[in-house]
């Protein structure tokens, strides 16, 4: 089976894949590609991929849910690791650093280090390790905000570990097959989960007053518990809004759980993206 992630080795997100390999008791070869885009594309029929849904200090990555919200994608898990952060510079101190290469989510989780250099050019990368490599044959006063894990593997005159603004930092991954689900495929789960996750769009016809309050209810009325609620345009009209939904229960309520999403789908676009244990 090919696991097609975002990389080269050594990011989070390489980590997330052997994590989620070990604790799931697979293998498989680890395909890494640079973007978003090429990790969907390169998922195949019998393959896997993973990208990041959500960062602790720096919320949902947009560019995950938006590829959910346009593409045939069924999520089959998740997985969740602690990240964290050092700087690495070309430099003697940090009022000598003219650039700082960083990820762009990892931008959102620095804040505090980052507004401590004022007259440094933020320059954002599309990945950690593409960060590493431009400090790596950059210039004097060049620094990066980089992966704590590469520190070690790393030297320069300035080097600062930990500058996330929280230790205790955590992102979750979705781990998905490039294939469509159904409502009636949110029905069954392997005898020995005791929790699920049912990720879903629900798209209203018209931005009436209350339908979000009416959307939300149908959960509430079965009992089943409202984990997450993010808001994308449609693209398609302005002011009509998917919103991205996360169920969670016991699997005790998947009859009410397909009962639920039925009883929604009469009413609005339901896109469902899977059910998954927990």
């Amino acid at each position: 089976m090919k696991f097609s992630v975002l990389g080269p080795a050594g990011t989070f997100a390489d980590a997330a894949a052997h994590q989620y390999l070990s604790t799931t008791h697979q293998t498989a070869t680890i395909d890494y590609h640079a973007t978003f885009e090429q990790v969907y594309q390169a998922v195949a029929p019998d393959g896997i991929g993973l990208l990041p849904i959500e960062n602790q200090l720096d919320g949902f990555v947009m560019a995950t849910l938006q590829r959910l919200q346009s593409e045939a994608v069924t999520i089959i898990g998740e997985t969740t690791i602690p990240v964290n952060f050092g700087l690495a510079a070309q430099a003697d101190s940090l009022s000598a650093i003219k650039r700082v290469y960083v990820q762009f989510k990892t931008e959102g989780q620095c804040q505090k280090l980052l507004s401590s250099l004022p007259n440094a050019e933020i320059i954002t990368t599309s990945s950690n390790m593409v960060s590493v490599e431009k400090l790596q044959h950059g210039k004097p006063g060049d620094a990066a905000i980089i992966p704590q894990s590469q520190m070690a593997l790393n030297a320069f005159p300035l080097m600062r570990d930990n500058v996330a603004d929280q230790l205790d930092n955590f992102t979750r991954f979705i781990i998905f097959k490039k294939s469509p689900t159904t409502l009636a495929a949110n029905t069954t789960l392997e005898a020995a989960v005791n929790q699920f996750k049912c990720p879903i769009f629900v798209t209203p016809p018209t931005d009436d007053p209350g339908t979000l309050y009416e959307i939300l209810g149908y959960p509430k009325r079965a009992q089943l518990n409202l984990a997450t609620l993010m808001s994308l345009p449609t693209k398609q009209k302005m002011g009509i809004y998917s919103f991205y939904i996360e169920i969670s229960g016991t699997t005790a309520q998947l009859d009410d759980l397909q009962a639920t999403l039925t009883e929604m789908a009469r009413v609005f676009t339901v896109q469902p993206l899977g059910v998954y244990g927990l």
